[in-house]
């Protein structure tokens, strides 16, 4: 590789553009010989967990991990019936798993040096002997490895005895490793000319042939040069169609420096308030509330439903055809809950990014997610605290936001930032409204303090604490500074939560797919603008 393509590869970004096959003939082929790939590919997974292969990756930097595994699967492979192309991408993707795995079991057998004790596993148990991990591998061990001890009574005596043999769930191939013997791509005017090596059965024979189809050349292709790209199923417009992941390289755009940012609450009541602020200790704007209640409410009757399926399922035999019936059942109301949150994760994300461009800044402050818990709430608040997509949005945006130069900072610890006064640092009461101090609870939606009689909505009051933990770096009672609104005095009837805050919600974002009014904006400040900034800027981000 020369000095000039390396370089360009450093100071890039891979970004995937995907594509849909909408040729019906073509889509069944692709499905049928994928489907076969996954075959095979759960094949090579079962037996390199039967035969303890996770660790040929340990010393191995290789960028292809075909390369490693296809002096292993020898044998396999001459039995598989595949072409060494396709066979190449499978190992491919039987790599990959085979990598997460082999970290997993890395932090496994970190964690069984410290101490047999599951309960007292904790990232900071490594932390402390100078070892980082991902603390996600090491919440989900701990758990894997209790329910491991409830059930057998003791801890597993290594990896291999606590995990199953991966397997690879969706219909996905890559073509990385190929070099035009497994798919062949060629430009034609607006169109791109694809030739695929598909499966061809003829009875218990296995025979694999070329088939052609075209797709439109989309604009942002025109100039590039075409990669071999990833293939896979996915649900389109309600259609489960093979799609083609295109990589591009694009340059790295620069770090914007900015003095202003966005700080940013997760609620039970909204999903997210995010207001902007600069180093100064000087408020931007108002508080923007983005509402998700139209969709929540659909959420949690897909939810009940399935709850319904679930109870008439544990009534039958397993033997009973009705049985299935109902798995299909729960698995379709499973499909449409994931795609759901996927519209929610991806609008959040977008709203965000947008009000970072629209005010300039360069970053973006949040609290940490683990402060969140369930308990002490209804039923239906516990529930859609613990299924509503925080983590996911937070991916989402923190690679959003690095496409436009800008960043996200580490996540903030929440202590005291919606029971603290942002403007005297007294201890505050949370009452149902602002006319209403009768009833007072910890889970109200609105913030009074006693000491100052200063008012507001909880989750704005969250949004004034978290700019002040990142300006001063202090303690929130101990600190005596305060953020000011720059601009006007904030109307105290923007917060209402009564019957009369429909009156200051009348922008609508009509984005989620099939749900109209499922997102609402607070402000109509720059509404407008949000909507040219959606036809735009949204189509490239939302990848």
């Amino acid at each position: 590789m020369n000095e000039e393509k390396k370089d360009k590869i450093k100071n890039g970004q891979v970004l995937a553009f995907p594509i849909p096959i909408k040729n019906k003939e073509v889509a069944e082929k692709l499905r049928e010989t994928l489907a076969y790939v996954q075959e095979k590919a759960n094949e090579y997974l079962e037996f390199a967990h039967k035969n303890k292969l996770y660790s040929v990756f340990d010393g191995n930097n290789s960028k292809y991990s075909y390369k490693v595994l296809e002096p292993i699967f020898v044998k396999l492979y001459k039995k598989s019936k595949m072409s060494s192309r396709i066979n190449r991408g499978v190992l491919e993707i039987v790599g990959r798993t085979m990598r997460q795995v082999r970290d997993r079991m890395r932090v496994f057998d970190l964690l069984m040096k410290e101490t047999n004790d599951p309960k007292k596993w904790t990232n900071k148990l490594l932390i402390k002997n100078e070892i980082f991990e991902k603390a996600d591998y090491v919440k989900n061990i701990r758990e894997q490895v209790i329910n491991y001890k409830r059930k057998h009574r003791d801890v597993p005596e290594d990896f291999y005895a606590l995990q199953k043999p991966p397997k690879v769930k969706k219909k996905i191939l890559t073509y990385a490793p190929d070099d035009g013997q497994a798919i062949k791509l060629t430009k034609d005017k607006d169109k791109i000319k694809l030739s695929f090596k598909v499966i061809d059965r003829c009875g218990k024979q296995i025979k694999w042939r070329w088939l052609e189809t075209n797709i439109k050349l989309p604009s942002f292709l025109e100039e590039k040069q075409i990669t071999s790209p990833d293939l896979r199923f996915d649900c389109v417009h309600g259609d489960y169609l093979p799609i083609l992941d295109f990589k591009i390289t694009v340059e790295k755009p620069k770090k914007q420096k900015s003095e202003n940012f966005i700080t940013i609450d997760w609620g039970v009541r909204k999903l997210l308030t995010l207001c902007v602020f600069n180093n100064k200790g000087e408020q931007l704007s108002q508080p923007y509330f983005a509402n998700f209640c139209g969709i929540q409410s659909k959420l949690q009757r897909i939810y009940k439903d399935i709850d319904h399926w679930k109870s008439k399922r544990d009534k039958l035999l397993h033997k009973d055809s009705l049985f299935k019936q109902c798995n299909r059942e729960i698995a379709k109301r499973w499909n449409k809950i994931s795609l759901i949150n996927k519209e929610i994760s991806h609008t959040a994300a977008n709203i965000i990014v947008f009000f970072a461009k629209h005010y300039n800044c360069s970053k973006i402050y949040y609290e940490n997610l683990k402060s969140l818990k369930s308990r002490g709430y209804s039923r239906n608040k516990n529930h859609q605290i613990n299924t509503t997509v925080r983590q996911k949005i937070i991916a989402l945006t923190d690679y959003k936001v690095s496409l436009c130069g800008y960043s996200l900072q580490k996540p903030i610890h929440p202590a005291g930032t919606s029971s603290i006064c942002p403007k005297c640092s007294h201890k505050g009461q949370h009452f149902s409204s602002s006319d209403n101090h009768k009833k007072q609870h910890k889970s109200l939606p609105w913030f009074y303090c006693p000491n100052c009689t200063f008012s507001a909505d909880r989750d704005y009051v969250a949004c004034l604490n978290i700019a002040r933990k990142a300006i001063f770096k202090k303690n929130l009672k101990k600190c005596t500074k305060t953020v000011v609104y720059k601009k006007t005095r904030l109307p105290d009837s923007l917060f209402r939560q009564d019957a009369f805050a429909t009156t200051h919600c009348k922008g609508h974002i009509y984005y989620l797919k099939g749900w109209i009014h499922s997102v609402s904006l607070s402000s109509k400040v720059v509404q407008k603008s949000f909507n040219s900034f959606k036809g735009t800027i949204f189509g490239i981000l939302r990848v």
